[in-house]
């Protein structure tokens, strides 16, 4: 007699799986990209025929668009892994490093079943590992100290993943004794840095990631090594991420790293410089507006600043990085798009807004040199190639020439 086809799979557990290599998934993954770009350029052409066969040209374009996302989403689904397989490395090295400086540390984990990109998965274990241990170094007390402070003696160190939209974010948080102000405050003053007692919490927290930035009172073989978090920072920022920092004395230290789900594909801002379009990653994007020539006002000569509610915001105009001949003859003509990367605020200066779509990111470094300000390219439904905008590099940029003329 035959098997039932359920006992042939019980029998052998890999009869409803096939082994793929990475290349074949990344090859199929850019054809669903050139058929997503094919579609739109479709979407593009149907606005401009005749009204009479619009309506039954655009059905069946709505069609395809259901079934280009449906295919997109499948095939980029065959390459996410769960999370897990990279928080599972880090029982042993709680383990092994709580042992070596004696403390009693619990390891928990929340959502380690939460799937993302095979290439972000590979590129964010370092970062990961440096602020687990940074966790146990120096942010979980020892366990006297911890009972002197009313709290248990173990200490708890929590990772959590979780998808929120496009993103998936990454939580390290411990119950330790938290980032100290003052100690960061006197370190950066003691480096030089331009600081004050009325900054904000969360800008004296941005410190830690300035390079070589440490408190630490020795170095040590677990961390402390005065190198770390500005590597962490910039790797994140590389994967078009960011990193958050919540810390309260006496309660603990609470990390938030935020990642696009893929490296394939993007939600973005589509401006215009001249007769150029560009992509603004919308990840980045806080606000954009139109100002009053009352909200500029010139500072040390040639800087400008916009002033948005109370806050005055460093000036980029996308035609001084990108060169070009911007259509805007002055800033109440133009439009502001307000960008935030790594807790730093520009606005940059661009001639309008031509509206939001999702975008198929494809690289510029095999065929061209780096450029400063460009992360890569794509295709719109016109045909034209916009460039995607390296914020990141951008807002750095900005922040390195306002310190310069200060």
């Amino acid at each position: 007699a035959r098997p039932a086809s359920g006992a042939a799979a019980a029998a052998n557990p890999d009869a409803s799986s096939i082994r793929v290599s990475v290349g074949k998934v990344d090859h199929l993954i850019n054809l669903v990209g050139e058929l997503v770009i094919n579609q739109a350029m479709l979407s593009e052409t149907a606005s401009k025929v005749d009204p009479m066969l619009y309506e039954q040209l655009t059905n069946g374009i709505a069609q395809l668009e259901r079934n280009t996302r449906n295919l997109q989403e499948s095939v980029m689904s065959m390459r996410m892994m769960p999370v897990g397989s990279v928080f599972s490395r880090f029982p042993r090295v709680v383990r092994d490093i709580s042992q070596r400086l004696g403390k009693d540390i619990e390891l928990r984990f929340i959502g380690e079943s939460t799937e993302i990109d095979r290439g972000v998965i590979e590129k964010i274990a370092d970062p990961l590992t440096h602020l687990v241990r940074n966790s146990l170094d120096h942010g979980i007390e020892m366990p006297d100290a911890r009972i002197a402070a009313g709290k248990a003696a173990r200490g708890t160190l929590t990772l959590r993943a979780s998808h929120q939209g496009a993103n998936i974010v990454v939580e390290v948080m411990d119950d330790g004794g938290g980032l100290k102000r003052d100690r960061i405050l006197a370190k950066a003053r003691e480096r030089g840095f331009t600081v004050s007692d009325s900054m904000s919490d969360n800008e004296v927290w941005q410190l830690i990631f300035e390079p070589g930035f440490s408190t630490a009172e020795q170095v040590t073989d677990v961390s402390g090594r005065g190198v770390g978090m500005d590597v962490v920072r910039r790797n994140i920022t590389e994967l078009g991420g960011r990193i958050d920092i919540d810390s309260a004395a006496g309660q603990g230290t609470h990390i938030t790293i935020r990642l696009p789900l893929t490296l394939a594909i993007l939600d973005g801002l589509s401006v215009a410089l001249g007769d150029e379009i560009y992509i603004i990653p919308l990840a980045y994007i806080v606000e954009s507006l139109q100002p009053a020539g009352s909200d500029i006002s010139t500072v040390g000569g040639d800087r400008q600043l916009v002033q948005v509610r109370k806050e005055y915001l460093p000036v980029l105009p996308l035609a001084d990085v990108l060169g070009g001949e911007p259509r805007a003859q002055s800033f109440e003509e133009g439009i502001f798009v307000i960008l935030e990367s790594d807790g730093t605020k520009v606005a940059l200066f661009v001639d309008e807004l031509v509206g939001e779509n999702q975008v198929v990111i494809k690289s510029l470094e095999s065929n061209y040199a780096k450029v400063t300000g460009i992360s890569g390219a794509t295709i719109l439904g016109d045909g034209r190639v916009a460039l995607i905008l390296d914020v990141s590099a951008l807002v750095r940029r900005c922040s390195q020439v306002s310190r310069s003329a200060a």
